[in-house]
Parts: C-alpha cells; structure tokens; sequence
C-alpha cells in the first residue's frame, strides 16, 4: 500500500527562513492562514503555546524591536507601516538636516511621480541612464559625484545639492519651459487654447508664462486664466531651517506666490491669475496644488480617463526631474 502523504499546513512553509530575516512577514502569514489564535491576542503579540518554533522566534524578534502590533494582523503593509514609522522617527531624530529635508519631502504627494511612469521614449516618459541616475541619488540621499568645485568657485560635496540653487544654475530655463509646455498642452485637450509669454498686456518689461484665448470660468465674471511659473530650491541655504521643519514648506510657506501676485496686480481685475510654485523636489506650493488638481479633474472629464490625473503629474515630475539634471551636470567643470 502506498503511504499517505499528510497535508502540510500553510504555516510552516518557509517559516524558518521568515523569522529569522522578515518577523513580521511570518507573523503575517500565520494571522491570514491561522485567524483564531490571532483573534484571542491581548498583548499585540502571539502567545508561546504556539506549536511552531518559528513564529515564537519571530514573536520574540518583533517584541525586542516594537512595542506594538497593528490591529490587521493579517496583512503585510500593516505591519511593514509600523516598521516604517519606527524607522522614520529614528533618522528624524539624526542632527543632519540634509536628511530632514530629504525625508520630510518625500512624504508629500506627486514628489515621486516620475518613478511610476512608464519608460516610453515616443511619449517622453523615458529617462536616460545618467538623469535616471541622479534621480535615484536626490531621492534617496545618495552621493552622485565626487567632492568638486562649481563654475561659480564654491566647494560642492558628493551630494552635489549645491547645484540646485546655484546662481549659475542653468535647469532652471529647461524646467520652467517643460512645466509651461505642459500647462499649455493640457489647457488645450480641454478646450482652453493658449499662448505662451503673451505681449501687450503691461506696459512695462513684464511678461507673463502664459494666457488662455477663452475663459477659464464660464458665467458673468467670466475671465482668462494667466499663470505664471517658479521653481524653488527646496535645499537652498536660505531655505533649510523652513524645508527642515515642516514637509513641503519651502513652496507653502515662502513668499514665492504671494510675490508672483503682487508682480501682476494690476492684472488681477482682468485676468484670472494663477501663479505655479514647484519646489525641486517636486512639492506643490499652496495654491497650485488644487490648481492642478482641477486641471487633472478636467482633462478626466474630457478624455473619460481617471489616469489623466496621474499623468499630469507624471509628466511635471519628469519636467523637474530633467531640469535638475541639467543643473547638477552644469556644476561640473568639464
């Protein structure tokens, strides 16, 4: 007779290897295959009466590293989040302000939106190796050169920040034409041609980035829309105590709006005005985020695409993304 092959529980597949490098994987997947032991924890953790050697090591691994356990233990992110906010509280506690900048960025929305855009050369989403390079590196505080000197004779690290605020700084003409060809395109897709630096409309030097032929708002106080674009060096020196504080603060909190109104003033009884603060790292200022959000909300309405939306923001990420570049590589002396 041939020998009956007892069934193996799902449980002890791989658990070893699971609690010794990933506790909480482990406790995870005993939560979603084993639910009644999981339901009468009071602890946060679960009890050794557990027949496996291996979920009581991975209960001990994660009870030295974490006070807590989250509430749906059956699922990987709850417990990977809890990882994540002990993590973030420990580099925040770090004196670097470099790192509380990077990290504080980088919870805010839409600042990694060119990393989920698909890498197709023939709608402009792809990025060449060493743009793709220095990306990765401003995201995740990576060096990108060696320790060098910048055309404007100031030292500049292996983090090469300095480029991005530097008065020689040449992406800064790339981002801003990237981000005005962007607006004018969408403008157009939902009916709202434009014209870029438009002339006449002051008497002075003064030129707006861009006019709408028709109005932007229907109804009796019907007016065009006129924007205007800035791009703010998240990590100036000016602007670490701000950016070191608060996620985003540089373009929320700066005056880089509020001046672009008071440039245009005398334009605003005639125009809808619309001023477009981006910081380097991609935050939105204040009031630009729900700007884009409507125009995102529009070109949804047009096309009858809910993608519309991320790829906005998809394609000012890569418009900014590609104007630091261009400012690191300038930094450089060839």
């Amino acid at each position: 007779m041939e020998k009956t092959v007892g069934h193996k529980h799902p449980c002890q597949s791989d658990m070893e290897a699971l609690a010794t490098v990933l506790p909480q994987t482990c406790l995870c997947h005993v939560s979603y295959h084993c639910p009644l032991p999981a339901r009468a924890l009071s602890t946060g953790c679960f009890p050794l009466t557990l027949p496996h050697r291996e979920v009581i090591n991975a209960t001990d691994a994660w009870s030295a590293l974490y006070d807590l356990s989250p509430q749906r233990k059956e699922t990987q992110s709850a417990w990977d989040d809890l990882a994540c906010r002990d993590s973030l509280a420990v580099l925040l506690d770090t004196p670097s302000t470099w790192n509380h900048c990077q990290l504080l960025t980088a919870q805010k929305n839409h600042t990694a939106a060119w990393s989920e855009a698909f890498p197709i050369a023939i709608i402009g989403n792809l990025l060449r190796p060493d743009k793709l390079r220095i990306a990765i590196a401003l995201r995740t505080g990576a060096n990108i050169f060696e320790s060098t000197e910048c055309r404007c004779d100031k030292f500049v690290d292996r983090l090469e920040l300095h480029g991005l605020s530097c008065i020689k700084n040449a992406g800064r003409f790339p981002t801003h034409s990237a981000i005005n060809s962007i607006l004018k395109w969408s403008l157009t897709c939902i009916g709202r041609p434009s014209v870029l630096e438009p002339i006449g409309l002051t008497r002075d030097s003064r030129r707006l980035n861009g006019l709408t032929l028709n109005p932007w708002y229907r109804g009796r106080t019907a007016r065009s829309l006129a924007w205007d674009a800035t791009v703010i060096g998240t990590f100036a020196e000016s602007h670490y105590i701000v950016s070191s504080t608060i996620p985003g603060s540089v373009a929320t909190q700066t005056d880089a709006e509020t001046d672009k109104c008071q440039k245009y003033n005398d334009l605003l009884d005639n125009y809808y005005f619309q001023p477009v603060a981006i910081e380097t790292t991609g935050v939105y200022g204040k009031s630009t985020a729900p700007f884009l959000s409507c125009l995102a909300k529009k070109l949804v309405d047009i096309s009858g695409n809910p993608r519309e939306q991320q790829w906005l923001h998809q394609r000012l990420s890569l418009g900014v993304v590609r104007g630091n570049t261009a400012s690191i590589l300038a930094c450089v002396q060839v």
